[in-house]
């Protein structure tokens, strides 16, 4: 069911860097592909940014006002996925 969006994740979070692969100026692509434990947590995450980006819209909506208690969850959501992906670029 998922699992064309867990290949689309598994591409993006893809770490690719050039190596260079000898004297005459070849150079080759080594690729870092992520383990499926971060993908599926990059998903679940994305999943709850999806569904609290919702569930303020149907707040606007049907109370005509913006609640601060679910934009502080898309918030945690946003700095986690960030942090993440960031944590995982530096290593």
């Amino acid at each position: 069911m998922y699992g064309w969006v867990k290949s689309l994740l598994r591409r993006a979070l893809t770490k690719r860097k050039t190596v260079e692969a000898g004297v005459s100026r070849r150079v080759r692509i080594q690729e870092t592909i992520p383990s499926d434990r971060f993908v599926l947590v990059i998903l679940l995450m994305v999943l709850f940014f999806v569904g609290l980006v919702g569930l303020e819209i149907i707040h606007m909506v049907w109370m005509g006002s913006w609640n601060d208690v679910i934009f502080n969850g898309i918030m945690l959501v946003v700095g986690t996925i960030v942090g993440a992906v960031w944590g995982r670029n530096t290593e």
